[in-house]
């Protein structure tokens, strides 16, 4: 297997974030009006996977197990890290998107 520099992977990471921020700004900003909030809210996923990449990226160094008997710890932090980036997409940036999230879906 193929070995990364950390300065390598830390940009790839970087340019991740960067990335979910600006189709997050362009789609869900500048472009809102011109798709249905259907598309919106389907392809919201898209820049979330992004976000969450970059930041489990990053912070990857800080978190990793050191040994056997910190994997339960560790799986237990990143399920919090999930699902705290989880519920900021669900009920903070679908509720901006659609503020009538039943509706948008066609439920």
């Amino acid at each position: 297997m193929a070995t990364v520099k950390n300065g390598t992977a830390k940009k790839v990471y970087w340019i991740l974030l960067i990335l979910s921020l600006i189709i997050g700004f362009i789609f869900y900003g500048a472009l809102k009006d011109q798709f249905s909030a259907q598309v919106l809210i389907f392809s919201s996923g898209i820049p979330f996977f992004l976000f969450v990449t970059g930041i489990f990226g990053l912070l990857w160094p800080i978190i990793k197990p050191a040994g056997d008997e910190v994997y339960i710890s560790h799986a237990l932090l990143i399920g919090l890290l999930f699902i705290i980036l989880f519920f900021i997409h669900v009920w903070i940036l679908l509720p901006h998107i659609c503020p009538d999230f039943g509706g948008c879906l066609g439920v």
